[in-house]
């Protein structure tokens, strides 16, 4: 899958200020910096409960969290979310960090739908949908993004794919089933063949005991 650089990025104020949200999130944008990430997610963890609404530190926490080495997915898309779920400005840069934002996200989920505990199932599907829709909206909102548009049709193939691959399984499935059914009946019509073939035997039998009978009673 391809990548860029905004996964990692961070958003960075410029006005200062001495309050602990903004503190907290440059001293996790100094660990972040440094690649500690899970300490980086930490902090901006504890900007968010002082300030429930500072976006820098949600969007932050989001790619600090898919940066690290144990990546929780479900973690980072609850942070994207919530992100998303707050009011779009109407300036330019809002729009593009909402579009990173939307592009991060379907990141995540089209990761999470690629893991082995999902992988060919229907929530891997759910997942890979989820980060087609993201990657379209992320392209409304900044059109001339060549990575969006990549991943987006990777996720549209490998839809396509599943649905190919799920097709061919229940054609397989309705195939073995026939043969099941066919070979069922071919024992069915083989016991009744030699079900038969012993009442006629056995009538024979009778018929012949019956013959001799009466000769000697005659």
């Amino acid at each position: 899958m391809k990548k860029r650089i905004i996964l990692g990025a961070i958003i960075c104020f410029v006005r200062a200020s001495c309050s602990k949200d903004k503190e907290l999130t440059r001293k996790a944008n100094r660990e972040y910096k440094k690649q500690n990430y899970s300490e980086a997610t930490k902090n901006y963890e504890q900007a968010l409960k002082a300030n429930h609404n500072f976006l820098p530190a949600m969007y932050n926490a989001g790619n600090s969290i898919l940066m690290d080495k144990d990546k929780n997915y479900n973690k980072a898309i609850n942070f994207y979310s919530k992100y998303l779920s707050k009011k779009i400005g109407t300036n330019k840069k809002d729009s593009l960090n909402y579009a990173s934002c939307l592009y991060n996200r379907g990141n995540a989920l089209f990761a999470l739908s690629q893991t082995d505990s999902l992988k060919s199932s229907e929530n891997s599907k759910k997942y890979l949908q989820k980060a087609a829709s993201d990657y379209k909206n992320s392209l409304l909102l900044n059109p001339n993004d060549k990575d969006a548009k990549y991943n987006l049709a990777l996720c549209l193939w490998l839809m396509r794919d599943n649905n190919n691959q799920n097709q061919q399984q229940q054609n397989q499935n309705q195939n073995n089933q026939n043969q099941t059914q066919q070979q069922m009946q071919r024992m069915l019509d083989a016991m009744n063949n030699n079900e038969k073939n012993t009442m006629k035997k056995v009538k024979e039998k009778n018929q012949k005991s019956q013959k001799q009978q009466s000769d000697k009673d005659w």
